[in-house]
């Protein structure tokens, strides 16, 4: 989405001020309070609250009472003063399309194109969604101007729960976001990824590797081309390691967290063996499902390639979790450990919190 529930002038004057950014999840809640300085997002202070169960399904808030009180409470426990909030999600019922248009000048001409086509086109019932659009780039087609478009339809019930949510927290609406659309602001511009230049010439791919769901964005010169969510994530690990040593699901992931290693050359007599081939089996079903989105992108257009991929998100903390996936891609991965122009706490890892951290950034 682009500025949600306010616009121009006054984004950029609520920027100013710290807010907070909040992230429901399927398992847990991850609020920071941040504000914007110049071309930078300055983190104060960052928060992990545990996700009643069952009160937010793939983007949907299922049980609000319970939600608003938990973290109604958090806030003021926690003594935050802050009076403005972003949220960002993820949903399976997010439609993203890229469109190819005639080139028009007038914006509200140009609205009234792409609701045209998403009618045309797309098998939705157009009331039902909040319909957001942005500009990618003009270019010129055999001699006919034209612009490239990304469209995302956003379910109205989801938009309309998130800003009832917020109001009743009492807070103040700033914007409602996706979680690709506020990554791929981060790579839109020159800037130090991991402590080195990254260039508008890469096509990455980020990759939220969470606790329900995987979620890669394929970015290109800086533009979000292409997003796929895979209904798989960490919990896949933790249920197999529960079911396998006769454990509860808590208990796996520690066991997972301290034991896990996807390191080739794990000693084959080690106790953990076990344990291991069922957490790279979970990671290699994983990577087919990646490979292919991978392959199904590349093969749009001879000239599309991925270059890097960076991996944030919970599970991203599997011990030799880069080097398996480089192994098997033949890829460069890497944690995405820091961004310059997001400014974290000492000892804070940013790809804990970049979902929220992204979506401060507002254009």
């Amino acid at each position: 989405m682009k500025d949600g529930y306010q616009r121009g002038d006054e984004v950029k004057y609520l920027l100013r001020k710290s807010m907070i950014s909040m992230d429901i999840g399927t398992y847990e809640t991850k609020i920071i309070v941040a504000k914007q300085q110049k071309k930078h997002i300055v983190v104060e202070n960052v928060y992990k609250i545990p996700t009643p169960s069952g009160a937010c399904e793939d983007g949907y808030l299922k049980d609000k009472e319970i939600l608003e009180k938990g973290i109604n409470d958090f806030l003021y426990k926690q003594k935050i003063k802050a009076t403005q909030a972003i949220c960002t999600i993820q949903s399976t019922a997010t439609i993203t399309r890229e469109l190819i248009l005639p080139f028009v000048k007038s914006s509200d001409e140009l609205a009234s194109m792409v609701r045209l086509e998403i009618e045309q086109y797309l098998p939705i019932q157009l009331e039902d969604y909040v319909v957001e659009h942005k500009v990618l780039e003009e270019f010129v087609e055999e001699g006919i101007k034209k612009l490239r478009i990304v469209v995302v339809a956003l379910p109205k019930k989801i938009v309309e729960e998130y800003l009832q949510f917020i109001y009743n927290l009492n807070l103040k609406p700033v914007a409602l976001d996706i979680h690709n659309n506020a990554v791929s602001k981060v790579f839109d511009q020159e800037v130090k990824i991991n402590e080195e230049n990254y260039s508008l010439d890469k096509t990455v791919v980020t990759i939220d590797m969470g606790y329900a769901n995987i979620n890669i964005s394929i970015i290109d010169r800086g533009i979000l081309r292409f997003s796929r969510i895979i209904s798989q994530g960490g919990k896949d690990i933790d249920i197999n390691i529960a079911n396998v040593f006769n454990l509860s699901v808590e208990d796996a992931e520690n066991k997972k967290i301290e034991h896990g290693n996807l390191k080739l050359s794990l000693n084959k007599t080690s106790p953990s063996v076990m344990m291991n081939e069922l957490i790279q089996a979970t990671v290699d079903n994983w990577l087919q499902e990646i490979q292919r989105i991978f392959q199904y992108y590349t093969s749009r257009n001879t000239i599309y390639r991925i270059d890097e991929i960076y991996l944030y998100g919970g599970s991203s903390k599997i011990p030799y979790l880069p080097e398996y996936m480089m192994n098997t891609l033949q890829i460069p991965t890497f944690l995405l450990d820091n961004i310059s122009h997001i400014k974290c706490p000492e000892g804070i890892i940013l790809r804990d919190y970049l979902n929220v951290a992204a979506a401060m950034i507002r254009k």
